[in-house]
C-alpha cells in the first residue's frame, strides 16, 4: 500500500472519531447559570425552570461532551478542571445566540430603559437619547424589585441604579459601566441655619436630626444612606412619605420638614425659600451605574449613554465618599 492511500485511510478513520457535537444553546445556557450561581435552586430560578430539569440538562450536557463538568455534594456545587475549560466558550456562545436575537428584537422596538425614579438624572439622560431620535421607553423600578429582577425577568432592557446593591460575586449574565458620580446635597428651607453656608461639611449634620422618607422609595437608596449614616453618626429618620415629590419640597422649604437629602443632579422645582446646600469634606456621591444583560448589542448601550461622562479615576476617599461595594467594583473596572 502506497503512503498517500495509508494518509487517505488514516485521514478517514480521524474524521470518524473526531465529529462535531451538536450543542443545544439551551444546554450552555443551563451549565453557564450554574456556573454563575454555583448552586441548582437559584440557577433553575433564574432559567425558570425546575431544579430536576437543569439537572438532566447538565447529565445531557456532560454526556454529549464524554465530560463530567460539575462537582456536586450535598453542600457544594463546583466545576470540574473540564467544566472550567469550557465556561468561557460556552458563555461566549450564549451571548452570541442572545445578541443575534436582539439585534432583531431590539431593533423593532424602543430600547427599554428603567430609570429608577422620574426625578432623577437617568431620566435626563434617556430624555437626551430620545432628543438624538433614539427610540426610548422609560421605566421606573417597582417597589421591592431589584435590578437583576427586572433585567433577568426581561422587562427593561438597561436599567439605573447602584452596582453595589448586587450582592457579589458580580453575576456573569450582567454587564455594569459607571457612568455618573453624582454628589449629595443637603435640601433646607431659605430660613434655616444652614441655608447660609455655600456649602456643609459632614460632620455637622450630627448636629441635628435630617429626614429622607423611605415609604415605596427603592431599597437601594436605604442602603446606601443607611451606609452613610453609620460612616458618619448621622442620624436619618426614614418614616413618612413625600406623598409627592413638588409637596416634599415645598414642606422642606416652608421649615415643617427636617432638612433632607437630594442630588445635585436632580431637578428641584422651582419652590421658594428652598435652598441646595452642597455636602463636603467628604463630598458623598451617589454612584450610578447602567447595567444590562450580556446579550444586549453593545453600540445601543453606546448609543444610549452618549454624552455620559464616565468617571476615569476612582474618587479618592479622602475627598469623596461612596459605599464600599459601589467602590470595590469601580476599582476593579479601573483596573481591568
Amino acid at each position: 500500500m502506497s503512503n498517500s492511500h495509508r494518509t487517505a485511510i488514516d485521514n478517514f478513520r480521524l474524521s470518524r472519531r473526531i465529529r462535531p457535537v451538536e450543542l443545544d444553546s439551551g444546554l450552555l445556557r443551563a451549565f453557564v447559570a450554574l456556573a454563575d450561581e454555583l448552586h441548582f435552586g437559584r440557577a433553575a430560578t433564574r432559567l425558570h425552570v425546575s431544579q430536576q430539569a437543569l439537572s438532566k440538562r447538565i447529565q445531557q450536557l456532560e454526556s454529549l461532551l464524554g465530560a463530567r463538568l460539575v462537582e456536586r455534594t450535598q453542600r457544594h456545587v463546583g466545576l470540574t478542571a473540564a467544566g472550567q475549560r469550557l465556561l468561557a466558550p460556552a458563555r461566549a456562545a450564549v451571548d452570541a445566540v442572545d445578541a443575534a436575537a436582539a439585534t432583531v428584537r431590539v431593533a423593532d422596538r424602543p430600547l427599554r430603559v428603567d430609570v429608577l425614579d422620574d426625578h432623577l438624572w437617568p431620566m435626563l439622560l434617556a430624555r437626551s437619547a430620545a432628543e438624538r431620535g433614539m427610540a426610548v421607553e422609560v421605566l421606573t423600578r417597582e417597589h421591592g424589585r431589584e435590578t437583576l429582577d427586572v433585567l433577568r425577568a426581561g422587562d427593561v432592557d438597561v436599567a439605573f441604579g447602584r452596582a453595589g446593591a448586587v450582592d457579589p460575586p458580580w453575576p456573569g449574565d450582567l454587564r455594569r459601566r459607571l457612568v455618573r458620580l453624582e454628589p449629595l446635597a443637603l435640601l433646607v428651607g431659605a430660613d434655616d441655619p444652614w441655608a447660609a453656608g455655600s456649602t456643609l461639611p459632614v460632620g455637622r449634620l450630627r448636629e441635628r436630626r435630617c429626614w429622607f422618607p423611605m415609604t415605596g422609595a427603592p431599597e437601594e437608596w436605604r442602603a446606601y444612606l443607611d451606609e452613610f449614616a453609620e460612616v458618619y453618626a448621622v442620624d436619618i429618620d426614614h418614616g413618612g412619605s413625600t406623598m409627592g415629590f413638588d409637596y416634599w419640597v415645598e414642606r422642606v422649604a416652608r421649615g415643617d420638614a427636617p432638612p433632607t437629602f437630594v442630588g445635585t443632579a436632580m431637578e428641584i422645582p422651582p419652590v421658594p425659600g428652598a435652598r441646595v446646600v452642597p455636602l463636603v469634606e467628604p463630598v458623598p456621591v451617589h454612584p450610578w451605574w447602567a447595567m444590562w444583560r450580556r446579550r444586549l448589542p453593545d453600540h445601543l448601550v453606546d448609543q444610549l449613554l452618549e454624552g455620559a461622562t464616565t468617571p476615569n479615576t476612582v474618587p479618592d476617599p479622602d475627598v469623596s465618599w461612596l459605599p464600599d461595594r459601589d467602590r470595590a467594583y469601580a476599582a476593579r473596572d479601573h483596573t481591568g
